[in-house]
């Protein structure tokens, strides 16, 4: 007797429906993010030497949405993947152009290293070549006061947004004409979408009045991911701070 086939999980309801999820509440994670898990990310690079954008997205997730249980709210599976996006492309790590150098911080980690840059012994008999719209001059009070608020950084600020709203405008405007190339041409598939979309649509059933198998999946692999960020960077952090060497395992 023939059995019938079994129908592998579905990673993304098929009755989802196309809605947008911009609103105030994504402006209120983006906030949250840019104040709080920015100079989290910030301080975890200077330390480890690595990036947290792969854990700051869903860290972010789970407090708004535990948020939006105790205020009776509901986040949809759209709304949770523009806070997936928002919290993963603030606290990225890029590279500084031309140094090879990967930065931690966003987008002005670029402007302390400038900063870093003109002020060190590398840079004797170069820094007064460097113009004032790249960084301030080297003894300028901006650089000894640690701080862009001073209207010494005006310009290199000025040119820093200038410069990313053209990266978002070419990236997006040729991302589109590819995505219909390879997504209505070539018809090719996307692996990786299917497991973003697998977990924000995991986090969106939490707050919902049932939870579904993704929860329970996605529970399980970040558990799995505690205990191993628990003996990669908890252990020797804490004890760089308290004994004479630090403890790696």
């Amino acid at each position: 007797m023939a059995q019938d086939d079994k129908k592998s999980p579905e990673l993304i309801p098929s009755d989802l429906q196309f809605e947008p999820g911009f609103n105030l509440k994504t402006l209120w994670a983006a906030l949250f993010v840019g104040f709080i898990m920015l100079p989290g990310a910030i301080y975890l690079g200077l330390v480890t030497g690595q990036s947290m954008a792969g854990g700051a997205e869903w860290v972010t997730l789970i407090l708004f949405i535990e948020i939006a249980k105790r205020s009776f709210a509901r986040l949809r599976t759209q709304e949770v993947i523009i806070l997936y996006w928002v919290a993963g492309g603030l606290v990225m790590m890029g590279g500084k152009l031309g140094t090879g150098a990967e930065l931690f911080g966003g987008p002005f980690g670029g402007l302390i290293w400038d900063q870093y840059l003109i002020q060190s012994p590398q840079a004797d008999g170069l820094h007064q070549h460097i113009p004032d719209w790249v960084v301030p001059p080297r003894g300028s009070p901006a650089l000894e006061g640690r701080s862009f608020l001073h209207p010494a950084w005006f310009k290199p600020i000025v040119l820093l947004l200038t410069v990313i709203i053209m990266q978002k405008v070419n990236s997006l405007s040729l991302g589109y004409v590819l995505f219909r190339i390879t997504n209505d041409i070539e018809r090719l598939p996307y692996p990786l979408a299917a497991v973003q979309a697998g977990g924000a649509t995991a986090l969106a059933e939490s707050s919902g009045p049932s939870q579904g198998w993704r929860w329970e999946v996605f529970s399980v692999g970040a558990f799995i991911g505690i205990i191993w960020g628990l003996f990669y960077v908890v252990i020797p952090t804490i004890s760089g701070i308290f004994f004479t060497e630090t403890v790696t395992i």
